[in-house]
């Protein structure tokens, strides 16, 4: 009997997701898409003078970010036309491998900058291996919890299992340091065994914990409470800590309603520390002011707007799961981000997704909107019968 439905069910992975391609989610596609446009022509603006000065080369951090983005697309269409099963599959080693992309930053291969040693350097390209961790920590998470559904009750057997996957992570980004990608890994984990179904007790204890954890983690470190202090108050360090706030604040507050105009603001000209990176919405506000800024935002609210939706209405734990905490992991970055420029959080040394340079952090943040297009593609699958043929998949994921 078992014999005859097997071929049913392996169509839908195999055939049926390129028939499914059609019905892609395209608010969320063009959202992208317009996000990555976005981003390449402020960061063009913003580093222009900067890498003809130091470079030589006017298009030397739009051209390594193209690059980026040609590498995630490639990796967003694999993710598209690879069978479902294969994602739970890839979840054990993409893990490995993500601990020892953190493990080889330690090794002389590892790169420092302020203060940290967050890179691999591989010849001209230094490779973040955070940003692909977090996102290994997600699909490893996500297929243990799922493989677990309805069974978090029993703490001891499941629960503390599930707590311990991603402590060698922790431990390792702490190391770097990286307070900023830790609390935002912290952060996912919680939300991954919310959605999973873990009891509100539960949660509010680990949360508190985890929370007290952090505190005593950003106060050990005197680096962290002169940027703990230059947040509380910028100008009371104007030539230091809180020198790149302000010069953000001044950005923002010369661009108006409707901004300088493109590559006409002043700020990123020397005066705004890493213009094209963590400060990259500063620069949109001084060259496209408050219309420029609420167009970011507007396309963020598209994005997470799309990717919780696709979290909703996916049949399959798993899917739930990983749409639920790639969402949280796009938002959050963007949310810190943004909080750090106009003066709501301490600098915490995170991107802005999509609109940061950074060919590591775009190629990544590109798999996860793969990882969300897949999710949403398999809901199409599994509920129009013109796209399949016989049961829908996930019964023969339960009982393999």
């Amino acid at each position: 009997m078992s014999t005859g439905t097997l071929p049913a069910v392996s169509a839908p992975d195999e055939g049926g997701a390129l028939s499914a391609l059609r019905r892609l989610d395209w608010w969320l596609v063009v959202s992208v898409v317009l996000l990555l446009g976005f981003g390449g022509l402020m960061i063009l603006s913003a580093s222009s003078l900067h890498a003809d000065t130091q470079y030589g080369d006017p298009l030397r951090f739009v051209t390594r970010q193209a690059f980026g983005m040609i590498g995630g697309t490639v990796m967003l269409v694999g993710i598209l036309l690879l069978p479902w099963s294969w994602l739970r599959r890839s979840a054990v080693p993409a893990y490995i491998v993500g601990l020892v992309g953190l493990c080889l930053v330690f090794t002389p291969l590892g790169h420092s900058a302020y203060a940290a040693t967050r890179w691999i350097s591989l010849g001209p390209v230094n490779v973040q291996p955070s940003e692909f961790a977090k996102i290994a920590l997600i699909l490893v998470m996500a297929t243990y919890l799922s493989a677990n559904e309805g069974r978090l009750g029993d703490i001891l057997g499941v629960g503390l299992p599930a707590l311990a996957i991603p402590i060698p992570m922790i431990i390792l980004l702490m190391l770097e340091p990286d307070f900023g990608t830790t609390v935002i890994t912290v952060a996912l984990c919680g939300v991954l065994l919310f959605v999973a179904g873990l009891h509100w007790g539960w949660l509010l204890t680990l949360g508190v914990g985890a929370g007290g954890a952090l505190a005593i983690g950003a106060v050990i470190e005197p680096y962290r409470v002169r940027r703990l202090l230059s947040f509380l108050d910028p100008f009371e360090d104007v030539a230091g800590a809180g020198h790149q706030v302000i010069q953000g604040w001044i950005a923002m507050a010369s661009g108006g309603w409707v901004g300088q105009g493109i590559a006409s603001g002043v700020a990123q000209r020397g005066n705004l520390p890493e213009a094209h990176t963590d400060f990259i919405s500063a620069v949109v506000g001084e060259e496209l002011g408050v219309l420029g800024w609420c167009l970011l935002i507007g396309l963020y609210l598209v994005l997470v707007w799309r990717g919780f939706g696709i979290a909703a209405r996916s049949k399959s734990l798993f899917g739930s799961l990983v749409a639920s905490a790639v969402t949280t992991l796009l938002a959050s970055q963007a949310i810190i981000n943004l909080g750090v420029v106009v003066g709501w959080m301490p600098a915490k040394g995170l991107v802005l997704p999509f609109m940061s340079y950074g060919a590591s952090a775009v190629l990544a943040h590109l798999i996860c909107i793969g990882l969300l297009l897949r999710v949403s593609m398999q809901t199409e699958l599994n509920q129009d019968p013109a796209l399949r043929e016989g049961p829908s998949p996930e019964p023969a994921e339960v009982r393999s």
